[in-house]
């Protein structure tokens, strides 16, 4: 866990001026990569540049952050010029922001808009997702164009690093560092002793691809008809937490299933500490990695609540939860995920007492750790 002692040692180690750049990154405690980056920024006094609708004010500041009006950007509009003003606009700042620091933390994928604009050779990318391979087009670009300029990269999983590495970068370029989450505000508690299991899912896709369906990649589907199955001969709830996207495919696969009643969809703003210490366990569905973590927040923020997660086993989080048996791991398939609700039920007490552990040892933000990315770049 993070100390004030600690972060001033690492500041005096680390004395260049840091700053982070990226979008949507506005600390509003509900959306988890954001809240990385806040915990980042305050043991580091980071200031923050980031782009999110404000409506109709241009800029808004909040403490360290600077958050730019990127509304256009952000939102389609047939009125191209609006698009290109706007990014005028949040151009501008991002270069006067970036003459500031000596290094900046810039968040985003390999295909970020923000790395054909800023002085890659004081930039460290954070990804925390790698779906791309070598016959990709943003894969190619990014090798040819980014990889090589850029002052390091921050691996959020070992297997983003490998695939980084297998792509040509130069593999002392990308440091591994695990996500990390406030374990304040994300507490142990003991869980709920109702007779009503709850299952939580909080990894919603947060967009409409037109190339891909990302609703069945998240594998809500597969969730939504293990659910049924598993809550067929036992008292079952499952809370869905929703961003807004894919709602009548969801309405409608709730609804073919008769699901109504044991289905509650949070499609708000939610308090998510509670949420965890009203459910027993969270759920991790996916059929690929190829829009979502590798380690999803949701379960890094679930076991830190003492509650244990079911998981597929295409993402690296599986490989965590196996070893330190924290809960299930799952083909992707229906009989199999059903299975495994069932087993981590039985179980539960076997699982439930792991949690808490894994959480402190992993996923705290790790200065020692950050400090030896930062030197190897």
């Amino acid at each position: 866990m993070l100390t004030i002692h600690r972060a001033i040692a690492f500041k005096q180690d680390i004395p260049q001026k840091i700053g982070i750049i990226g979008d949507a990154l506005a600390p509003n405690f509900n959306e988890a990569f954001a809240n990385q980056v806040y915990l980042l920024s305050q043991a580091l006094g980071a200031p923050v540049l980031t782009g999110n609708n404000l409506g109709l004010a241009p800029l808004r500041k909040i403490g360290q952050y600077l958050i730019v009006n990127a509304r256009f950007l952000r939102e389609k509009t047939h009125i191209h010029a609006l698009s290109l003003i706007n990014g005028a606009f949040f151009y501008s700042f991002v270069k006067l922001f970036e003459r500031q620091f000596d290094i900046i933390f810039l968040t985003g994928g390999i295909n970020s808009g923000f790395l054909a604009h800023v002085n890659l050779s004081k930039c460290i990318l954070i990804l925390n997702s790698m779906p791309f391979s070598a016959s990709d087009e943003e894969a190619k670009v990014f090798m040819g164009r980014f990889a090589p300029r850029l002052r390091g990269i921050i691996a959020q999983s070992q297997r983003i690093k490998d695939k980084l590495v297998n792509l040509g970068v130069e593999r002392q370029k990308v440091h591994v560092v695990y996500p990390w989450i406030d374990l304040h505000r994300f507490r142990y508690s003991e869980p709920p002793s109702s007779e009503e299991f709850r299952i939580v899912f909080a990894s919603a896709p947060n967009l409409e691809d037109s190339q891909g369906n990302i609703f069945e990649a998240k594998g809500i589907s597969l969730l939504l008809e293990a659910f049924k199955e598993f809550a067929r001969l036992r008292k079952a709830s499952l809370y869905l937490l929703w961003r807004g996207y894919y709602n009548r495919a969801l309405v409608e696969q709730i609804k073919g299933l008769d699901l109504e009643s044991q289905v509650k969809v949070i499609n708000e703003v939610a308090d998510m500490p509670k949420l965890y210490v009203q459910s027993h366990i969270t759920v991790i569905p996916f059929l690929n990695a190829q829009w979502s973590p590798e380690i999803p927040l949701s379960a890094v923020e679930s076991l830190a609540c003492g509650r244990p997660v079911v998981t597929t086993n295409v993402v690296e989080l599986a490989e965590v939860v196996q070893k330190y048996k924290c809960g299930c791991v799952v083909d992707p398939i229906k009989e199999k995920l059903v299975a495994g609700l069932v087993e981590c039920q039985t179980n539960y007490g076997v699982y439930q007492k792991n949690c808490r552990h894994v959480a402190e040892k992993l996923f705290s933000l790790d200065l020692e750790n950050l400090r030896g990315a930062l030197i190897n770049y």
